[in-house]
């Protein structure tokens, strides 16, 4: 066999010191920093609320509520999104479109975030599926409610028919959730008029299936989803979608259902929006310092971005690059106006760094990130540094610079 004349080339993150970051490492990366957002905000929402019932509840109905957004026009706008779907997702006209036709919705959505795993069945009276992985299982037990809920608005949609109305066609329960301690997650829809199961609340989805379930051996499960594994997803109908799809599609969707949904029932758990803030700010500083507190997590990152060393510690630089490679994981145009032992400076587009989902802008993700980085920035680097964000015209500009602050969080 003759040798191979070139090296196969793949896309990825190039940093400023020439560090590539693989494709498919940057979208693991993408997704858990997106989590990692989602954890910090569903903390703020636990200092607000101490009621686990209450708070989940609110996210529940939230979720549900914009998920169902899709079917809040006119009947004729409902059936041609359904159609669009239909075609999309290469569903035939010889199977019935039924409430069960949902969990296509929910089987891709697992899969772009990678929430690798199997669907076990798929038929019109039942749909199990189990997840192996899943990078949001360190945000806690609320969001795995909030799960159910959004997939409990996707059967009503793909349900058709009756429109306007939450008709629960299914009862869905997320059996077991890996961000509850199980070794996997496992969610079982099944028809409620087929088995005579009684229609949920937002806090019933959480009870065993009605039939038996089936556990794929430990060393059959898998630890990426199609994407990550195969380069791209295949559905039940055989309509495939890239990892380039998929990683552009999360890196939108991933802040929409899991930060932008919850957010607006958050919020209302405050007294007003400077307490809000008040709270987020202390919560994501506090986020950020832990985070390199320990030298083994600083020497980690360091390895990771091949910084080299004759960089110290106590340069700019180092912070700079590592917010450099989250924008670039994130899919976030940025530009470079200064990097240098005397300081940092990227440009970002405003509507970019916030309206990730153009339709959900959320300004929260500045405020959130300016005091995670700065907090990060005093363990990575040192207190001498510090990191902020200026607006200029439509653009912001994240600083890495020396601050003295005598009120500093």
């Amino acid at each position: 066999m003759a040798l191979l004349e070139h090296v196969d080339t793949h896309r990825g993150v190039e940093t400023a010191f020439g560090k590539i970051i693989p494709e498919k490492e940057a979208y693991s990366y993408c997704l858990r920093t997106i989590a990692g957002f989602s954890a910090n905000i569903f903390q703020v929402m636990r200092i607000l609320n101490d009621d686990w019932e209450d708070r989940t509840s609110q996210i529940c109905e939230i979720a549900n509520m914009m998920n169902c957004a899709a079917c809040s026009g006119s009947e004729e706008e409902l059936f041609d999104y359904l159609n669009a779907f239909y075609d999309e997702w290469n569903i035939p006209e010889l199977v019935k479109r039924a409430a069960w036709i949902g969990a296509i919705w929910g089987d891709y959505g697992d899969e772009a975030e990678d929430m690798a795993g199997r669907v076990i069945q798929f038929t019109e009276d039942r749909v199990e599926k189990e997840l192996d992985t899943c990078p949001w299982d360190i945000v806690g037990s609320e969001m795995c409610n909030m799960t159910t809920a959004m997939f409990t608005a996707n059967f009503d949609i793909a349900a058709g028919g009756e429109h306007g109305e939450i008709t629960n066609d299914v009862a869905l329960n997320m059996c077991e959730a890996r961000g509850c301690g199980n070794p996997h997650c496992r969610v079982v829809a099944e028809r409620r008029d087929t088995f005579g199961l009684e229609q949920q609340g937002w806090l019933d989805h959480r009870g065993a299936a009605h039939l038996p379930v089936h556990d794929t051996p430990p060393e059959r499960r898998v630890k990426h989803a199609q994407g990550l594994r195969n380069g791209q997803y295949t559905n039940a109908f055989g309509e495939e979608n890239s990892l380039e799809w998929q990683y552009n599609w999360v890196a939108q969707m991933g802040w929409v259902w899991s930060i932008s949904f919850p957010l607006i029932a958050i919020r209302d758990m405050a007294e007003d929006d400077d307490e809000f803030e008040r709270i987020l700010r202390i919560v994501f500083a506090t986020a950020g310092k832990n985070s390199f507190i320990d030298p083994f997590a600083r020497e980690g990152l360091r390895n990771w971005l091949d910084i080299p060393r004759e960089i110290g510690d106590n340069d700019p630089r180092v912070m700079g690059v590592y917010i450099q490679a989250m924008l670039g994981c994130q899919l976030v145009p940025y530009e470079f106006e200064a990097f240098d032992a005397d300081g940092v400076e990227i440009r970002v587009d405003q509507e970019t760094f916030t309206g990730r989902f153009e339709m959900a802008p959320l300004d929260e993700i500045t405020i959130g990130y300016e005091a995670q980085w700065n907090g990060a920035c005093h363990a990575l680097v040192s207190p001498e540094w510090s990191v902020w964000i200026d607006e200029d015209d439509d653009d912001f500009i994240i600083t890495v610079g020396r601050k003295v602050d005598d009120r500093a969080l």
